[in-house]
C-alpha cells in the first residue's frame, strides 16, 4: 500500500485568502515519499528562491527552496520518511505566505500553535487565516502499489467555503476557466504537470507528443465535462493531416467554436479522459 495526497494550495495576504496558488502532490510507501509542488497565480513582482516548510505532525522542516519566477514555479524532493497530515507553508516576498492543509493535519487551534513553537524564528509572523486553518482543498487516495480504481474524498479546511463534493466542480473553482466554445460549456485550463489530477492510467499522457507540441504552442491544454464524460483538449488549427496525427495518438475529435469544422480552423483535438 501507498499513499498519494493532493494538497491544494492557497495564496495568503494580510491575514486574508487571496486565492488559489497551486498544489503540492505527495506519494509515500513504506519508508520514503517523494514530493512535488507547483505553485501558480504568483503576484507580479514576488519572485526568487523560498524555502518550503513541511509540519509533518511532530515539528517544522525546512526543506530546499522552490523557485518562482513569472507567476509560478516547480519544486521537487524525495525524503527518508513517510508524510502524513502535512502542513506546508512557503513564506515569499511582498508579505504573501503559500499554505496548505492535508485533511489529516492537526485541526485545533492549540495543535496549530504548537506547531508554530516548533519554529519560533518565525512565529511572529504566523498569519491569522493560518491559525483558522488553510482554506486549501485536499484530495485524498489510499492506493494499493498497482492502483485499480482510486476512491476520492474532497474535503475543506475553511469552515464558510461552500466546497462542491463533486471533484469536477472543485477544479472549476481551482483552475482558470475557459468557455473555448463561445457557449455555455465550461472547460478549465491546464498544464502537463497538472495531470495528477487524472487516473493514473492517463498520465502517461504527460510524454504525449501531439499533446506537448500543442501545448508548447498555445502554453495551455483544456479540460472539460459534457454530460458524464470528461475530455482533454489540445488547442490547434484543423488540417486533414493534423487531423490524422492527432488520432495516431489517441485523439480521436476535433471541434471549434460554432460546431463547423473547416479547413485552417482553430479549435480542440479532443480525447476522453478519467478523473
Amino acid at each position: 500500500m501507498y499513499r498519494r495526497e493532493i494538497i491544494y494550495i492557497g495564496l495568503y495576504k494580510n491575514d486574508d485568502r487571496v486565492g488559489g496558488a497551486g498544489f503540492l502532490k505527495t506519494e509515500s510507501g513504506e519508508r520514503e515519499s517523494r514530493l512535488y509542488l507547483k505553485t501558480q497565480n504568483i503576484p507580479p513582482g514576488v519572485s526568487g528562491k523560498f524555502p518550503v516548510r513541511i509540519y509533518n505532525g511532530k515539528d517544522w522542516k525546512e526543506l530546499s527552496s522552490v523557485t518562482v519566477q513569472d507567476g509560478g514555479g516547480c519544486w521537487e524532493e524525495k525524503l527518508p520518511e513517510v508524510i502524513e497530515g502535512a502542513v506546508v507553508q512557503i513564506r515569499l516576498s511582498g508579505g504573501y505566505i503559500l499554505e496548505g492543509k492535508s485533511r489529516t493535519a492537526p485541526e485545533t487551534v492549540k495543535d496549530r500553535q504548537e506547531a508554530v513553537k516548533e519554529a519560533p524564528e518565525t512565529a511572529e509572523k504566523e498569519p491569522k487565516a493560518a491559525e483558522k486553518g488553510p482554506e486549501a482543498v485536499v484530495v485524498t487516495e489510499e492506493l494499493p502499489r498497482r492502483p485499480l480504481l482510486a476512491a476520492v474524498a474532497v474535503q475543506s479546511g475553511q469552515p464558510d467555503f461552500s466546497l462542491k463534493e463533486d471533484k469536477w466542480e472543485q477544479l472549476r473553482a481551482t483552475f482558470e476557466q475557459i468557455h473555448p466554445y463561445g457557449d455555455e460549456r465550461c472547460y478549465v485550463k491546464l498544464e502537463p504537470k497538472d495531470f495528477v489530477i487524472l487516473q493514473e492510467k492517463y498520465q502517461h499522457l504527460v510524454n504525449n507528443s501531439f499533446l506537448l507540441h500543442g501545448f508548447y504552442n498555445y502554453r495551455y491544454v483544456i479540460l472539460g465535462k459534457e454530460q458524464d464524460c470528461y475530455y482533454l483538449g489540445v488547442p490547434g488549427v484543423y488540417y486533414e493531416r493534423e487531423k490524422m496525427v492527432a488520432q495516431m495518438f489517441g485523439f480521436e475529435a476535433f471541434e471549434c467554436p460554432g460546431g463547423e469544422v473547416k479547413t485552417g480552423e482553430f479549435g480542440y483535438y479532443l480525447r476522453r479522459v478519467e478523473l
